[in-house]
């Protein structure tokens, strides 16, 4: 009897494996490949996006900048440029990208687009429809990063220009954006999914980096301005652009962009300079900066905020004769770097104003610190942004004069 039993549960466990086994091979099978695989010489790898606003008409004019896989190889290159750039017109943007495959032998793949284009006529008009398609198109990221060709110039402009540094433009033009927030300050880097965020906020909008061209449009498109030292056609980060809702509505000039970059905390290096007295000219880096806003409720209808900035700062540069070993005179160049902070983030601020966009997130701040007044005041906050009130402390220090305190100047002076 065991036996037979024992011989009854090894058929019944062989037929559970074999049954698991046949799943097994079921579920394995749809695994054996991609269904709509494209092999990679039958694609036409997009790098970046332009997008204008068509003569005339209120169609799309879609400029796509795709790269010559032979030309960056440089193995079986021809001699030509390494990128080339391919446009349509559509009353949509998908069937601008869908008509230019009239163009190209490939298949257009947007899964490596660094930079997206739009042109300010168009992102004065509303960038709404764009930021839905971005955001909607599975293969774009929403890492890339965004831009506004500057008047004058089209987004189609920028994406058929040739950078010599780089045999890339899009990648190029996303690596200028993160090398001058981190060296300038006047500029951070956007992606299409700090729009999506920020076109949400109340009474508020994204800011958007411009892009212009310094030089010849006509000669930054041409091969030969890689062959020049001296660049007749160059893309250039510009400042940045203001947005209320989708639409935008002006630009901010150096001193404002700077002044926003301290407001929403994105400083990483910046340089000032100030002019004490009659002791030249002396310039500073900021190592370390770091900002706070706090809503105070002295008037329940009417906030006050207040925005406190620590920064740090080394001497770089000094036109002058000033003893930085006297902790007296440390601290006058200190206040007077506090000035200039100031005045920088009042600027950034009072232009906000003007526009009435509140895109330095006051309105946030107050329904985060105090979320029972900004349930009273958010309907109302379009006309209580223009006219808040707002003061400004500003606390920095500097810690060092790199490998020298008083200037060769100085003991000139003293002979």
């Amino acid at each position: 009897m065991d036996t037979k039993r024992n011989q009854g549960s090894r058929k019944t466990n062989m037929r559970i494996r074999g049954i698991g086994l046949l799943v097994i091979l079921c579920v394995m099978l749809p695994l054996s490949g991609c269904w709509d695989a494209e092999e990679l010489n039958q694609r036409a790898v997009v790098s970046g996006i332009g997008i204008d606003r068509g003569p005339g008409n209120n169609n799309y004019v879609v400029s796509l900048q795709v790269i010559i896989a032979d030309e960056i190889s440089g193995k079986i290159g021809r001699g030509g440029t390494p990128t080339t750039v391919y446009s349509a017109e559509g009353r949509s943007i998908i069937e601008a990208i869908r008509k230019a495959s009239i163009q190209v032998p490939r298949l257009m793949s947007t899964a490596h687009v660094r930079i997206v284009v739009i042109s300010e006529e168009l992102a004065r008009e509303g960038i709404s429809d764009i930021l839905d398609f971005l955001d909607r198109d599975s293969d774009i990221r929403l890492t890339a990063k965004v831009f506004v060709a500057k008047e004058g110039i089209r987004a189609l402009d920028v994406i058929a220009g040739l950078s010599p540094m780089g045999k890339i433009t899009a990648y190029t033009l996303a690596q200028k954006a993160e090398i001058s927030s981190r060296e300038f300050g006047a500029n951070y880097p956007v992606e299409v999914d700090d729009l999506i965020r920020d076109v949400l906020v109340p009474n508020s909008g994204p800011v958007i980096n411009g892009v212009d061209i310094e030089g010849s449009v006509e000669e930054v498109r041409k091969k030969s301005n890689l062959e020049a030292t001296d660049n007749l056609g160059l893309l250039v980060m510009s400042n940045l652009a203001v947005f209320k809702g989708d639409q935008m509505k002006g630009w901010l000039n150096e001193q404002e962009s700077k002044g926003f970059v301290w407001l929403r905390n994105l400083l990483q290096n910046t340089s000032i300079v100030i002019t004490p007295g009659d002791q030249g000219v002396i310039t500073l880096d900021v190592h370390r900066g770091k900002t706070s806003i706090q809503a105070i409720l002295k008037d329940r209808e009417d906030p006050v905020f207040i925005v406190k900035v620590m920064s740090q700062l080394s001497v770089r540069e000094m036109d002058g004769t000033v003893d930085l070993r006297d902790p007296a005179a440390l601290n006058e160049m200190e206040k007077d770097v506090n000035e200039e902070i100031v005045k920088n983030i009042k600027a950034a601020v009072q232009k906000a104003q003007s526009l009435n966009s509140d895109i330095i997130c006051f309105g946030r701040t107050l329904e985060l610190q105090h979320p029972k007044v900004w349930k009273q005041l958010k309907s109302q906050w379009s006309e209580i942004f223009p006219k808040v009130a707002v003061e400004y402390q500003v606390d920095s220090i500097i810690r060092n004069s790199q490998m020298r305190d008083r200037s060769f100047k100085y003991n000139l002076k003293k002979e």
